[in-house]
């Protein structure tokens, strides 16, 4: 047996959202945690609109076997995911994992990570976080698409963006900088903005609302494209999805039906275009047939 030591491993990426508001904080060594605790978040002012589109902790599976010391992850997601790998006390070990690096794990996989060794006796804690996506490698600094028909309207029929990009109510932390609402009757066809695959989902919900304890309860739908980014539809109608994860859709395909779930004022379609970057995912600025989706502006196809 390989460990002599104490080791402990866990997943921080999970945490529950159902008590309400959830605090991140990067604690010394570069891991970060989910508290509902604000003395333990260390100033770190949390965006509670961010976390749209969670994607489900329990897919990914940290594995080691104690009898030769190699470590694995499961990715349990259709999609590819990037993962980190985090430790404590790096001069008590003997490993050749590349800890603190992105790695991306295919979807449906059990990927070895390295192989680690206790050589003291001082208790070692392994952790890992995860977001959905492969590494974006295109420009985040440029408009997502300048090209008319690169992206499309989506949804069917004709309503105004009720709030724009770094919009003052909900629109401030990284993965929803540049996220556009749009107010539209609950049922309004909901479309691919570009072809893809439905990386992940969450649709059950018939709960929404216009109080934070709401939030948990928004449905959604996120597609992966051949570029790298990924973009959601968020606030969907309970049970509508017409299509699941791993599915290919085409531009312009209907894949669920527009509702008022989550922490909503009223009903509509939170849509954005996002980025995995190796530390977060980042929402990047697009546009929609060729028009900037401010606020106030009408968008049809």
């Amino acid at each position: 047996m390989l460990l002599t030591g104490t080791l402990t491993l866990s997943l921080l990426l999970a945490f529950d959202v159902s008590s309400g508001k959830i605090l991140r904080f990067v604690d010394e060594n570069g891991v970060t945690h989910y508290t509902d605790d604000e003395s333990e978040a260390q100033g770190y002012d949390y965006d509670e609109f961010d976390d749209l589109g969670q994607p489900d902790p329990d897919n990914v599976i940290f594995r080691l076997d104690t009898e030769t010391g190699s470590l694995y992850v499961m990715n349990k997601f259709n999609s590819t995911i990037t993962c980190k790998v985090h430790v404590t006390n790096k001069d008590a070990i003997d490993s050749d994992i590349l800890f603190d690096t992105p790695l991306e794990i295919p979807g449906n996989t059990e990927y070895y990570l390295g192989r680690l060794e206790v050589i003291s006796d001082e208790e070692v804690s392994i952790t890992n976080s995860f977001d959905i996506g492969s590494l974006f490698k295109g420009d985040e600094n440029v408009y997502y698409s300048s090209r008319e028909k690169d992206l499309i309207v989506p949804f069917a029929g004709k309503f105004r963006v009720t709030q724009g990009w770094e919009g003052g109510f909900t629109h401030k932390g990284p993965k929803s900088r540049y996220a556009i609402d749009v107010a539209m009757p609950i049922g309004t066809k909901i479309l691919a903005a570009k072809s893809g695959k439905v990386m992940d989902m969450r649709m059950s919900s018939d709960k929404g609302g216009p109080d934070p304890s709401f939030r948990p309860h928004a449905n959604y739908i996120r597609i992966g494209h051949d570029d790298g980014t990924m973009s959601i539809y968020v606030h969907l109608k309970g049970h509508s999805q017409l299509v699941k994860p791993g599915d290919t859709v085409r531009q312009g395909q209907v894949i669920a039906l527009s509702g008022n779930t989550g922490y909503t004022t009223g009903p509509h379609l939170h849509f954005a275009i996002q980025t995995n970057t190796g530390n977060g995912i980042k929402s990047i600025k697009f546009k929609l047939n060729g028009k900037e989706p401010f606020s106030g502006t009408p968008l049809s196809n």
